[in-house]
């Protein structure tokens, strides 16, 4: 057991050492950032002085981005997952890796651990930078908390493992972020991450609710206003279905992959 934990965290090191640049840090915290106080408050200025309702109370425009963001940065950090596979294809590091004392199960898990990781700093970082935006408005309990974390992680395993499969199936990047930046395009505005989903005219209300980006930030979001309702469980279930299917299917993707 030492062995496979030191293995996944030596994988997870050089996965976070390999992968963050200064232009990652700045898509991945200073865009979330600018894009809540500018559209936020843009946004702001078109609903004057209505407030957007989440459950059971009225939430300002920023701070209901500022949550959504939030979830909405965990799918762009699971990009990286893809990433790092594709480079490790082309430079044959991935059957170097191979050769070590590592397996492909550990090598799909420190993928995963490192976005987890990736999302929960980039998080705090824009709890942190968007305070001002959400002060009056949130309301986290420890009750509540653990419905935001769970939403983060689940986020990253869903993401990921999708990335992760795309990846392993390409064999160029051109393909790959065609694919990728295609598919979260849809997943980010056909979500509640940046507007509530009631009002929103059929088909596009159903789309919301294929899309598994809109149970990460209504999950989010639940967590951060102490708005947990029994939708919220049935969200929270649904995405531990996705997320371990997700899963399933990126591991028989690795495993088939051939060196």
């Amino acid at each position: 057991m030492h062995q496979l934990i030191s293995a996944i965290f030596s994988l997870v090191y050089r996965n976070l050492i390999a992968s963050i640049d200064k232009v990652f840090l700045i898509w991945q915290v200073v865009f979330p950032i600018v894009y809540i106080f500018v559209a936020g408050y843009s946004y702001s200025a078109l609903l004057g002085e209505e407030a957007v309702r989440f459950g059971n109370v009225q939430i300002a425009y920023p701070a209901y981005l500022a949550a959504g963001m939030i979830g909405f940065n965990v799918m762009n950090s699971s990009t990286v997952a893809g990433s790092i596979i594709w480079n490790d294809k082309r430079n044959g590091m991935f059957q170097q890796i191979l050769v070590m004392p590592f397996t492909r199960m550990q090598y799909i898990i420190s993928n995963l651990l490192t976005i987890m990781l990736m999302g929960l700093a980039s998080a705090s970082l824009i709890v942190a930078a968007g305070f001002p935006t959400m002060l009056g408005n949130a309301n986290p309990t420890l009750m509540s908390v653990p419905y935001t974390i769970y939403a983060l992680l689940s986020g990253a395993i869903f993401f990921g493992s999708i990335t992760i499969i795309i990846s392993a199936k390409l064999k160029s990047s051109e393909g790959f972020n065609v694919i990728v930046n295609g598919i979260f395009l849809f997943f980010a505005f056909a979500s509640s991450a940046f507007y509530p989903s009631d009002g929103v005219p059929e088909p596009l209300r159903t789309a919301f609710y294929i899309n598994p980006l809109t149970y990460i930030v209504d999950i989010t979001r639940a967590g951060i206003f102490s708005q947990i309702s029994m939708f919220t469980t049935i969200e929270v279930v649904v995405m531990a279905a996705l997320s371990a299917g997700a899963f399933l299917m990126a591991t028989l993707s690795m495993m088939k992959l051939k060196i």
